[in-house]
């Protein structure tokens, strides 16, 4: 066992490996993890089919607000449902890609949600939360905060990896939505995407996952004053 009894917030742009590493850092802590993008993936789902505009706020916040969200908080189980079926293969897709950051804007959604985070974050002792705005507004107290960053170039290059996805064009349009999501999220009025101010900043351009990884374990370790 690692020892580690605390929270550990991990923000950040899409593209930056983010899910990958909260997962193996969950794993290598024994800890619980929480995927919030999934839980704000998981609303646009509901949005979608409910044939809801993304950009009508008021609806939005009628559709989610009646929706029942499930997120697992098992590292090595990714388990995602909407009103009961099973929505984690769709979430990543390229639909729900274009809306979420519209849906996630909405006040009404995100306190629903973070309310939702919070209440699973209590029932654990130690566990690590990704997202964009955990360290700033879901968990302000977190023992370790991590805000986790790349070149733009790095990101596209790794999400197109993800993809399968060879063409430099294909690329380049990858680059550009990022960008959009971007811009998007770190503008807005509610819950804006940036580190919080006692966050340490762990650029990933140049290093693997693996070592990202250490990198993250051992910041979470030495805030609890446990060696490695």
């Amino acid at each position: 066992m690692s020892g580690f009894r605390g929270q550990v917030t991990l923000d950040g742009p899409s593209g930056t490996g983010k899910s990958s590493v909260a997962r193996a850092v969950a794993a290598r802590l024994g800890a619980a993890y929480l995927d919030t993008g999934a839980m704000y993936r998981a609303a646009t789902v509901a949005v979608l089919d409910a044939g809801v505009d993304p950009e009508d706020g008021e609806a939005v916040a009628g559709v989610v607000a009646a929706a029942r969200i499930e997120v697992g908080t098992t590292a090595g189980t990714e388990l995602v449902r909407v009103d009961g079926v099973d929505v984690a293969v769709r979430i990543r897709g390229a639909e729900v890609t274009r809306a979420v950051s519209a849906v996630s804007a909405v006040p009404a959604v995100r306190r629903q949600l973070v309310d939702q985070q919070r209440a699973l974050v209590q029932a654990a002792d130690a566990v690590v939360v990704e997202g964009r705005d955990i360290g700033t507004v879901v968990l302000p107290e977190a023992t370790c905060k991590i805000y986790l960053t790349a070149a733009p170039e790095a990101r596209a290059q790794r999400r197109a990896g993800q993809l399968g996805v060879t063409d430099p064009a294909e690329i380049a349009a990858i680059a550009a939505d990022l960008r959009r999501r971007d811009d998007y999220d770190s503008s807005r009025e509610d819950s804006p995407l940036r580190p919080a101010a006692d966050a340490v900043v762990v650029d990933s351009t140049d290093l693997d996952r693996d070592q990202v990884v250490d990198r993250v374990v051992e910041l979470a370790q030495q805030s609890v004053g446990v060696s490695r």
